[in-house]
């Protein structure tokens, strides 16, 4: 069926010429040629018009292609689906998936091709994300929006080294955190941004702000932002000062819990319940006193290894005490204070594609083209979003 549809398809392809480019006189029309197509499911044989200059003395003639008629031979919407499972899958796995779609082995759908894809239109959205969103593109105005920078770690090529660092950001308004039920919440509408680029955080720093944009941040928006207290996170975020109207800066409750709980597990039985009353304190929003136990709770440790691990919550929470706020008084209000609601972004977003195979190792490249599409998925764009960046991808746009 297919193929009597491109038969009668074929015939209304325009190659472009209406004149001999070489004389100027007009043409004949001289048989078809045969072109490679893949569409979604299947290969397809194209005949397309050929034609040949009248003028006897003029040896002109065209040997059109879909290639040269379209800038490719492949469907965009399998280029689409190539790069969807590109992005979501191994590559590998995205070939045995595309393979099990179409009931059959195909060529054009080898890992090889699936990678070169996702990277040449991951490698479009980079280049788009570093452009101001269109209005089109940004809600209304909003009053307040939240923002999570956090990072992750993803193994490398590189001998020399283990892995390299990703910043991921999330921008959403308030109104769109909907209860899922008791212990679990979900972000229904949100901007994501991330970045593999080691061009000190410049990359970030840019999609953060046009993430932010896209969620309706203006210079009378108030902005509550969560980090897990590393200096880079810090500064991605204090890049929104003279974008927004204010800027809260809370570290993150999630983080504190966890650093608590690390600790809880290798203090003395003894020292437990006073590691309790400090998290208690630094929850109401005393964190000068619960430094202050902190630092006694430090002293009493005999063990110089278990010393050491509270003596690294400690200096966690003394590098972070200007952004240490009542967590009780924001929760009592319904204000945001933890990023739990968010916090599986790291783990679906980068970890499951870049960590999920020990043999897996990426260059910062290769990492940062694929997380575009994964981001923009996350985002909710990438269902109206993808034929640009598809289409510049298979030179078919400009």
């Amino acid at each position: 069926m297919q193929n009597l549809v491109l038969a009668e398809q074929s015939k209304l392809i325009d190659t472009g010429y209406d004149v001999c480019p070489k004389c100027g006189q007009k043409l004949i029309k001289k048989g078809y040629t045969q072109s490679k197509f893949h569409a979604v499911f299947s290969d397809h044989k194209v005949g397309i018009q050929k034609h040949k200059c009248r003028n006897p003395e003029c040896d002109w003639q065209s040997t059109p292609t879909t290639t040269s008629v379209f800038g490719t031979s492949i469907h965009p919407d399998l280029a689409k689906l190539q790069c969807s499972q590109g992005a979501m899958y191994s590559y590998r796995e995205a070939q045995s998936n595309l393979e099990k779609l179409t009931v059959h082995h195909r060529l054009v759908n080898n890992h090889n091709k699936i990678k070169l894809m996702t990277n040449q239109v991951g490698a479009v959205l980079a280049k788009e994300n570093l452009k101001l969103p269109a209005a089109e593109e940004c809600v209304p105005r909003a009053t307040e929006v939240i923002v999570q920078v956090d990072g992750g770690h993803i193994p490398i090529k590189d001998k020399d080294k283990r892995s390299f660092e990703v910043l991921s950001a999330i921008v959403y308004r308030p109104e769109n955190i909907c209860t899922i039920d008791q212990h679990h919440r979900k972000i229904e509408s949100k901007s994501c941004a991330f970045s593999a680029q080691d061009d000190g955080l410049a990359t970030i720093k840019t999609y953060l702000f046009h993430a932010a944009l896209k969620q309706g941040m203006d210079k009378n928006t108030v902005v509550t932002a969560l980090a897990d207290g590393a200096l880079n996170c810090w500064s991605v975020i204090l890049s929104l000062v003279p974008h927004c109207r204010e800027l809260i800066c809370i570290l993150d409750w999630f983080h504190i819990a966890k650093k608590f709980q690390n600790v809880r597990g290798t203090v003395e039985e003894s020292f437990q319940d006073t590691l309790e009353r400090v998290k208690w304190t630094l929850w109401h929003g005393k964190s000068e006193e619960a430094l202050s136990n902190l630092k006694i709770l430090m002293t009493s440790v005999t063990d110089s290894s278990k010393r050491k691990k509270v003596a690294a919550l400690y200096n966690y929470l003394s590098q972070n005490q200007a952004y240490l706020v009542n967590y009780q008084q924001r929760e009592q209000q319904n204000q945001t204070y933890t990023s739990q609601v968010a916090e599986s972004h790291i783990e679906s977003i980068i970890n499951a594609r870049h960590k999920k195979s020990g043999k897996m190792q990426w260059t910062r490249e290769g990492a940062h083209k694929v997380l575009q599409i994964r981001g923009s998925i996350a985002s909710n764009e990438w269902s109206n979003g993808w034929q640009e960046p598809v289409l510049i991808a298979l030179g078919v746009a400009a």
